[in-house]
């Protein structure tokens, strides 16, 4: 094989993998799925359930909250906020995590577009 065969080669090989990285969904589902493509793509699918199960008990806390007596409204309404901010924290790393997934790509696709 000569040098303009292999140089050939090359290019239609960083041509398809730059190809590959353009090919992405622009839309919320498309960059919420980019969190799972790492090798922590467990870690991703463990911290939604969590997310699932703080939002179950955010519901059931609020529900408890306005219907038990005056008494026990107190000790609902703690685990509401605690139950909000659990939440919240769970969305955050979901978040951070997906953005840095994104980020990575984005720096990826800018090194192959440079080379």
């Amino acid at each position: 094989m000569n040098f303009e065969q292999k140089l050939k080669q090359d290019l239609n090989k960083q041509s398809e993998e730059l190809d590959s990285l353009m090919s992405e969904n622009k839309s919320l589902g498309g960059y919420l799925k980019l969190g799972f493509s790492s090798n922590m793509g467990w870690m991703m699918k463990a911290a939604y359930g969590l997310g699932v199960l703080f939002s179950i008990a955010l519901f059931y806390t609020g529900y408890q909250f306005f219907t038990v007596h005056q008494n026990e409204q107190v000790f609902w309404g703690v685990l509401l906020i605690l139950s909000f901010q659990a939440q919240i924290a769970t969305k955050l790393w979901i978040y951070m995590q997906t953005n840095r997934m994104y980020i990575s790509k984005e720096l990826r696709l800018l090194a192959a577009r440079n080379s």
